[in-house]
């Protein structure tokens, strides 16, 4: 499992992660890794995010996200049209939607932001990608996406 501290503490720039894994798994890859530079702010807060305290509040973060992630999906399930792809386990949820890039300018221009799928590998211009967020933010944007579907 690798995980990047950059989306789990917002500590963009920093460029510093890290791997869990199966201790012969980890062995292989450390063979093959090249050299990194790692600076010495992004060290600090590795060392911080890995401390006891820091570990139950990932884990609290990461609960809370799989509520709110659960509820985005169940909403986006509910609209005509939207089919979510797979089971979502990130802080984002992909959906299928004919005529998506045309729905994702008229959510722009009720104050919505959702990333176009056609910019990653394999999917197409049908695609968007939409951030979990808290409920009543998901609520508000399903609302808004449910008014711009029936129009």
């Amino acid at each position: 499992m690798v995980r990047s501290l950059t989306k789990t503490w917002g500590l963009a720039g920093l460029r510093i992660g890290y791997l869990l894994g199966a201790a012969p798994l980890l062995a292989r890859l450390a063979a093959a890794q090249p050299l990194w530079a790692v600076s010495t702010p992004a060290l600090a807060a590795a060392t911080a995010c890995a401390s006891p305290a820091a570990v139950a509040a990932e884990r609290a973060i990461a609960a809370e996200l799989a509520a709110d992630r659960d509820h985005l999906v169940a909403r986006l399930s509910g609209l005509p049209g939207v089919r979510v792809a797979g089971r979502p386990a990130s802080a984002f949820v992909l959906m299928h939607l004919a005529g998506a890039a045309r729905v994702r300018e008229r959510l722009r221009e009720h104050g919505w932001a959702v990333r176009r799928g056609d910019t990653f590998p394999g999917l197409g211009p049908d695609w968007l990608r939409v951030a979990v967020r808290d409920r009543a933010t998901t609520d508000a944007f399903t609302a808004a996406l449910a008014e711009i579907l029936e129009a």
